[in-house]
Protein backbone atom coordinates (compact mmCIF):
# COMPACT_ATOMS: atom_id res chain seq x y z
CA UNK A 1 0.00 0.00 0.00
CA UNK A 2 2.81 2.44 0.79
CA UNK A 3 4.40 1.93 -2.63
CA UNK A 4 1.13 2.65 -4.40
CA UNK A 5 0.59 5.75 -2.27
CA UNK A 6 4.16 6.92 -2.96
CA UNK A 7 3.90 6.40 -6.73
CA UNK A 8 0.45 7.99 -6.78
CA UNK A 9 1.78 11.09 -5.04
CA UNK A 10 4.57 11.38 -7.64
CA UNK A 11 2.13 10.97 -10.54
CA UNK A 12 -0.20 13.52 -8.95
CA UNK A 13 2.72 15.93 -8.66
CA UNK A 14 3.60 15.52 -12.34
CA UNK A 15 -0.05 16.10 -13.31
CA UNK A 16 -0.32 19.27 -11.21
CA UNK A 17 2.89 20.69 -12.68
CA UNK A 18 1.84 19.74 -16.23
CA UNK A 19 -1.47 21.60 -15.86
CA UNK A 20 0.25 24.70 -14.50
CA UNK A 21 2.95 24.73 -17.17
CA UNK A 22 0.47 24.19 -20.00
CA UNK A 23 -1.52 27.16 -18.74
CA UNK A 24 1.56 29.41 -18.68
CA UNK A 25 3.30 28.16 -21.81
CA UNK A 26 1.62 30.31 -24.47
CA UNK A 27 2.00 33.63 -22.66
CA UNK A 28 5.50 32.77 -21.52
CA UNK A 29 6.51 31.81 -25.07
CA UNK A 30 5.36 35.18 -26.42
CA UNK A 31 7.33 37.12 -23.82
CA UNK A 32 10.47 35.03 -24.17
CA UNK A 33 10.43 35.14 -28.00
CA UNK A 34 10.21 38.91 -27.76
CA UNK A 35 13.11 39.05 -25.28
CA UNK A 36 15.31 36.50 -27.08
CA UNK A 37 14.41 37.61 -30.60
CA UNK A 38 14.69 33.95 -31.51
CA UNK A 39 12.42 30.89 -31.48
CA UNK A 40 15.38 28.65 -30.61
CA UNK A 41 16.33 30.79 -27.63
CA UNK A 42 12.74 30.89 -26.43
CA UNK A 43 12.41 27.12 -26.73
CA UNK A 44 15.58 26.65 -24.66
CA UNK A 45 14.33 28.89 -21.86
CA UNK A 46 10.87 27.33 -21.90
CA UNK A 47 12.37 23.87 -21.53
CA UNK A 48 14.57 25.13 -18.70
CA UNK A 49 11.48 26.48 -16.95
CA UNK A 50 9.73 23.12 -17.45
CA UNK A 51 12.66 21.24 -15.96
CA UNK A 52 12.81 23.67 -13.03
CA UNK A 53 9.09 23.26 -12.37
CA UNK A 54 9.02 19.45 -12.59
CA UNK A 55 12.26 18.81 -10.72
CA UNK A 56 11.56 21.46 -8.09
CA UNK A 57 8.07 20.17 -7.33
CA UNK A 58 9.19 16.53 -7.32
CA UNK A 59 12.13 17.30 -5.01
CA UNK A 60 9.88 19.16 -2.57
CA UNK A 61 7.37 16.29 -2.56
CA UNK A 62 10.13 13.71 -2.11
CA UNK A 63 11.77 15.65 0.72
CA UNK A 64 8.72 16.81 2.66
CA UNK A 65 5.89 14.52 1.54
CA UNK A 66 6.33 11.63 3.93
CA UNK A 67 3.90 9.05 2.56
CA UNK A 68 4.97 6.42 5.09
CA UNK A 69 3.41 8.28 8.02
CA UNK A 70 0.42 9.73 6.15
CA UNK A 71 -3.00 9.04 7.59
CA UNK A 72 -4.54 8.02 4.27
CA UNK A 73 -5.15 8.87 0.65
CA UNK A 74 -6.87 12.19 1.20
CA UNK A 75 -4.22 13.51 3.56
CA UNK A 76 -1.44 12.34 1.22
CA UNK A 77 -3.07 13.97 -1.80
CA UNK A 78 -3.64 17.19 0.15
CA UNK A 79 -0.02 17.34 1.24
CA UNK A 80 1.20 16.42 -2.25
CA UNK A 81 -0.95 19.12 -3.83
CA UNK A 82 0.30 21.69 -1.34
CA UNK A 83 3.94 20.78 -1.94
CA UNK A 84 3.59 20.51 -5.74
CA UNK A 85 1.92 23.90 -5.97
CA UNK A 86 4.64 25.29 -3.73
CA UNK A 87 7.25 24.00 -6.17
CA UNK A 88 5.40 25.51 -9.13
CA UNK A 89 5.01 28.80 -7.25
CA UNK A 90 8.73 29.02 -6.54
CA UNK A 91 9.58 28.23 -10.17
CA UNK A 92 7.13 30.76 -11.59
CA UNK A 93 8.34 33.36 -9.11
CA UNK A 94 11.95 32.73 -10.15
CA UNK A 95 11.18 32.98 -13.89
CA UNK A 96 8.91 36.02 -13.43
CA UNK A 97 11.52 37.81 -11.36
CA UNK A 98 14.16 37.29 -14.02
CA UNK A 99 11.84 38.40 -16.83
CA UNK A 100 10.78 41.41 -14.78
CA UNK A 101 14.40 42.46 -14.31
CA UNK A 102 14.80 42.40 -18.07
CA UNK A 103 11.69 44.35 -19.03
CA UNK A 104 11.21 46.74 -16.11
CA UNK A 105 12.66 50.22 -16.56
CA UNK A 106 15.66 50.95 -14.40
CA UNK A 107 15.77 54.09 -12.21
CA UNK A 108 17.03 57.04 -14.19
CA UNK A 109 16.17 55.52 -17.59
CA UNK A 110 13.39 56.98 -19.71
CA UNK A 111 10.24 54.82 -19.77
Amino acid sequence: MEAILFLSSLLFTVAVVAIAMLDLRRATRQVIVELCKSEAGAEFWLRCADILAYSGALMIVLIFGNTTTAQGWIETLRLTLLLALGGVFVTVMFVARNVWRTVAPRPGEPS
